[in-house]
C-alpha cells in the first residue's frame, strides 16, 4: 500500500517535492492523521451522548445540603402553611383552598447549578407544585409577589404540565412541554419522585426518577441567569407538599 501511494504522491508532488525520502515522510503523516481522526471521532461523540443522558448525582465536594440538620436554616418561611415534618419540608393547605399561590425560596442565589431533590404531592384533581429556580420575584398585577425565573413543573399524572420547562408569571408564553407518554410511565402519582435539574447558561435538563425527560436551550435575552431556588404551593387546591433530600452543586 506504501508503494502505491508512494507513486500517487510522486506524480501529485514531484513539481513540489523532489526529494524521495521528504514524500514519503509527507505521505505517512498523512495517513497517520486521517487514521487517528477516524479512530478519535467517534469516541468523543459516544462520550458525549452517554455523560449528557446520565442524571447528576449531585454529591461530594462543594454540594450544599439545604436541609442540612433537618432546619429550615436554608430557606425562607412565607406562612404557617410550611414546616419540618419527619426530616421533610411539607406545604399544605389544609382543607381550604389558597387565594393566592406561595412560595418556599432558599436565602442563597445561585447562576450555574445541579440540584436534587424528591417530591410527593397529594391532594385533589388539580394539585400542583413546581421547582423554580433562578428566581427574581416581582409584583404580579398588583396582586402578589411572583417568580420570574424558570419552573420544572410538577402535577398529578396525566397532567401535561408535568415535566415541563415554563416561566408562567414573567413570561408566559414560554412553555415547553415534556413527552406525556415517557411521563406516565416513570412518574408515581401521589409517592415520593425524584426530580433533578442542571442548569449551565441557558441550557436547562432535567430528569425524573434518573430519566431524562427534557434539554432545552431558551434563545431569549430575557431569561434568567441568577436566581433562588423555590418551591411552589398552588392556589386553587387543596394540597400536600413534600420535599426531603434536597441538595445543589453550585457548578
Amino acid at each position: 500500500m506504501f508503494n502505491h501511494l508512494d507513486n500517487m504522491l510522486n506524480f501529485v508532488c514531484y513539481p513540489v517535492i523532489s526529494n524521495k525520502n521528504q514524500m514519503r515522510y509527507l505521505m505517512k503523516l498523512i495517513f497517520f492523521l486521517f487514521l487517528s481522526s477516524c479512530l478519535l471521532i467517534p469516541r468523543i461523540v459516544f462520550s458525549q451522548v452517554t455523560n449528557e443522558a446520565a442524571e447528576p448525582s449531585v454529591k461530594g465536594p462543594g454540594v450544599i445540603d439545604l436541609l442540612a440538620g433537618s432546619k429550615l436554616d436554608a430557606w425562607k418561611v412565607p406562612s404557617s402553611h410550611w414546616h419540618l415534618e419527619a426530616g421533610s419540608i411539607v406545604g399544605e393547605t389544609g382543607t381550604e383552598k389558597l387565594s393566592t399561590p406561595e412560595w418556599l425560596y432558599t436565602k442563597q442565589r445561585f447562576n450555574n447549578f445541579e440540584f436534587t431533590c424528591e417530591l410527593k404531592l397529594t391532594g385533589d384533581n388539580r394539585r400542583n407544585t413546581g421547582i423554580y429556580y433562578r428566581v427574581n420575584t416581582f409584583q404580579f398585577r398588583n396582586s402578589f409577589e411572583a417568580p420570574s425565573g424558570y419552573e420544572f413543573d410538577a402535577a398529578a399524572t396525566g397532567d401535561k404540565l408535568t415535566g415541563s420547562v415554563g416561566d408562567w408569571y414573567a413570561r408566559p408564553s414560554l412553555r415547553i412541554s415534556a413527552d406525556s407518554n415517557v411521563i406516565n410511565k416513570i412518574y408515581n402519582s401521589d409517592n415520593w419522585n425524584r426530580m433533578t435539574i442542571r442548569a449551565r447558561g441557558n441550557r436547562l435538563e432535567y430528569w425524573i426518577n434518573g430519566i431524562k425527560i427534557m434539554d432545552y436551550q431558551d434563545p431569549d435575552p430575557k431569561g434568567s441567569l441568577e436566581g433562588v431556588i423555590g418551591f411552589q404551593m398552588h392556589d386553587g387546591s387543596v394540597m400536600k407538599i413534600e420535599y426531603r433530600n434536597i441538595r445543589v452543586l453550585p457548578i
